[in-house]
């Protein structure tokens, strides 16, 4: 007779779950975390994040991407690499997977640019079901792997083999959407590979037969288990079609958004059917649809506390008034034109304020505000945010660019041509806009510094470059 009491097998394909409390644990490390790194203690702070990822591995919000902030920021105060025997302590091929996650984080913390490093956490993110942390970090882990001079086809092939298996874990958990998006990314890895290995004839099947994967997928062609089910499916098919149509008739649209409303309403507590309703009400580009997308989801946000929420409600009003800037613009109405661009710079003002003061790391989200803070001529309030924006290597150089603009404008040319005559010796590009607009102002900061002959060479290049730039030709005959 079977031992009624005897427990369940575990499913293994669920995700790596915690409990409530530990998660209120966490969420303790990670606010003294953001503390330690206002203060610039970034030792201690990645200490903290480690401590909370502990208690909740897969917190990509709270605890994953704050803590690359950090790590950035600490690597660009001059912070020193883990050595050897950190390696050893903190090894990252234990058989526990969440402590080996959690010692790579610890290993990225000290140098984010580490491809061994930000690989330890994806494929222990993968090997521990923190789906979401994998996710995450596998596209650092490539971009890392991208970036090395002799790139190890050893390991993109790993890359590939843990984002099917993840995305064969989506699929058994009916997470279509994200496995889509893991088998996606699969097949750049294999894209990848076929790069690096380009007499390798049977890549192409490999990357064809996962092709027909995502495809089947994508169509869920796999559920019709009978001729009923093959029909229904037709149907999720056709609406899938047309959800992706860019053109729909007025009555489609209606009956797309409504199955979309139905979904949601079933499963209220699903983030993914609240995200795809707003979607559906979004696609038209319509000032009444958006309006109930931006209330949905701040009712959201207020139910659940989770700030994603928010973001997809200020992403939609952003784009919405950006809209309306260019229709004013269009139509030539320029007192509408005017208003709706002061409008548009306080609410965007306050929005990047809000996420700063909520991702206090995030080196792009400082530089977005300070983008913002100069437009609104604010010099003294954007120049720290765009000094701190620097430590983002995407953004680095158009941070040094505005962060020159605001000496020039403070009429400090000569710290204003420090800055940019740095970031144009850093920057390998020459003939590009952000190279032709760093020699701009720094002809500028020279000419008013009083260095005629230095503008007038910088200018001389940039007209060899671009003779129509701007108003380089009139800068050049004045001098």
């Amino acid at each position: 007779m079977a031992n009624e009491s005897a427990p369940q097998p575990p499913d293994e394909n669920a995700r790596f779950e915690v409990s409530e409390s530990k998660r209120k644990s966490a969420r303790k490390w990670f606010e003294q975390a953001r503390k330690l790194v206002d203060q610039r203690n970034y030792d201690y702070a990645i200490k903290s994040f480690v401590e909370g990822l502990q208690l909740d591995p897969d917190a990509v919000d709270e605890g994953w991407q704050p803590l690359r902030g950090c790590a950035v920021a600490r690597w660009q105060t001059g912070g020193k690499k883990a050595g050897r025997m950190d390696t050893v302590k903190y090894s990252m091929t234990t058989k526990d997977a969440v402590k080996g996650l959690t010692n790579a984080a610890w290993l990225f913390g000290q140098d984010p640019s580490n491809a061994d490093y930000a690989g330890g956490i994806f494929r222990n993110a993968v090997k521990g079901h923190c789906d979401d942390t994998a996710m995450w970090s596998g596209p650092i882990y490539r971009d890392l792997l991208a970036a090395e001079k002799k790139p190890n086809i050893k390991r993109v092939i790993q890359l590939k083999e843990l984002y099917e298996e993840l995305g064969d874990r989506f699929q058994a958990r009916r997470e279509m959407e994200s496995a889509a998006k893991a088998y996606e990314q699969a097949i750049e890895a294999l894209a990848f590979q076929k790069k690096l290995d380009p007499k390798n004839r049977e890549l192409d099947n490999v990357i064809r037969n996962l092709s027909t994967k995502l495809t089947i997928l994508k169509g869920n062609y796999q559920t019709a288990d009978s001729f009923k089910d093959s029909m229904s499916d037709a149907d999720e098919q056709a609406r899938r079609h047309d959800e992706d149509r860019l053109v729909q008739s007025a009555d489609r649209m209606t009956e797309l958004i409504a199955k979309a409303r139905q979904d949601m309403e079933a499963n209220p507590t699903v983030e993914a059917k609240v995200i795809h309703y707003v979607d559906m009400l979004c696609k038209d580009e319509t000032d009444d649809h958006e309006k109930q997308a931006i209330q949905i989801l701040i009712e959201r946000y207020k139910a659940t506390d989770n700030y994603r929420f928010k973001l997809r409600a200020d992403e939609i009003a952003m784009r919405q008034i950006r809209r309306h800037v260019r229709d004013a613009k269009a139509s030539g109405d320029a007192e509408r034109f005017k208003e709706l661009l002061r409008r548009q710079l306080g609410f965007e003002l306050s929005v990047f304020k809000e996420r700063v003061a909520k991702y206090p790391t995030d080196l792009r989200l400082k530089y977005d505000y300070g983008i913002r803070l100069f437009k609104g001529r604010r010099f003294d309030d954007a120049i720290p945010y765009l000094q701190q924006g620097r430590g983002d290597p995407k953004v680095r150089f158009a941070c040094s660019l505005y962060l020159g603009r605001c000496f020039y404008e403070k009429g400090f040319h000569a710290q204003a041509a420090s800055i940019l005559r740095e970031a144009i010796s850093q920057y390998e590009l020459t003939e590009d806009e952000t190279a032709k607009d760093l020699n701009y102002w720094l002809g500028r900061a020279l000419a008013e510094d009083g260095k005629p002959d230095e503008a007038k060479e910088v200018f001389g290049k940039l007209l060899q470059i671009d003779y129509n730039y701007r108003d380089v030709r009139d800068r050049m005959q004045k001098l």
